[in-house]
């Protein structure tokens, strides 16, 4: 399948590949609609029924970080039910660029003050989310330095997927603990033809089936000989999905 959208995240996994380490030009990679205190961001999600990943720009509140361009909360705490849901459900309002549109012509449109017909995602069927930027731009300084130490795990989703990355401790949480997601950095998906690098995930705890700490080194031995984290019996489709 042929499709601009696909080639903008194609065009995104290739720099994860190559280690990049900055994004040249935001406003043709994710920079949307600037707003006083906001601004809409071009994300990548993998839903629920979906069988390709789904582009939109979300909207985000503006944060103040030295150094940090258009800082914002994680994905994870957007996508997140921290409280009681509202009148629409776990929903979050985005705009999709049209079927053949250019992703940056999309963003463009957006900066010009082009009006898209929204949509309402809900959070409890979004599987996987990533961003387009090469570093994490959360202005909550004393939230990540008060935060547990990452660790190495091993991940099995429930469709069958299987990589490993750096994440803090995988508990389910309380309180709507179906739409909570965390963060795995420096991701590898294991497939039974190779490895692939992956963008920073944010994953929601119900897509998860089976999960291993292998911060310790016995562990990462054993997990090798594990059935469920092998490659050969993982999914061979990619966990983010581009036709």
């Amino acid at each position: 399948m042929k499709n601009p959208h696909f080639k903008h995240v194609r065009e995104h996994l290739e720099r994860v590949r190559d280690g990049y380490s900055f994004i040249p030009d935001p406003e043709s990679i994710y920079l949307g609609r600037v707003e006083e205190n906001h601004f809409w961001e071009l994300i990548g999600l993998r839903l629920q029924g979906c069988p390709v990943t789904v582009l939109a720009a979300l909207r985000f509140a503006r944060q103040e970080r030295m150094g940090v361009p258009d800082a914002r909360a994680s994905l994870a705490a957007l996508l997140s039910a921290n409280q009681e849901p509202n009148p629409d459900g776990y929903t979050i309002e985005a705009l999709l660029p049209n079927k053949d549109q250019e992703i940056p012509q999309f963003l463009s449109g957006l900066r010009a003050g082009r009006e898209f017909a929204p949509v309402r995602i809900d959070r409890l069927r979004v599987e996987v989310a990533f961003d387009f930027r090469a570093d994490n731009p959360s202005a909550v300084r004393e939230a990540r330095e008060a935060a547990a130490p990452l660790k190495s795990q091993y991940f099995r989703t429930v469709t069958g997927h299987v990589f490993r990355g750096e994440s803090h401790p995988v508990e389910m949480p309380l309180g709507a603990p179906e739409a909570r997601f965390f963060a795995v950095r420096g991701p590898e998906q294991l497939l039974p033809q190779g490895v692939i690098r992956l963008p920073t995930l944010f994953v929601a705890h119900r897509f998860i089936g089976l999960q291993a700490d292998v911060t310790e080194e016995a562990v990462r031995l054993a997990v090798r000989n594990w059935v469920p984290f092998l490659s050969s019996t993982a999914s061979p489709e990619g966990l983010i999905p581009v036709g």
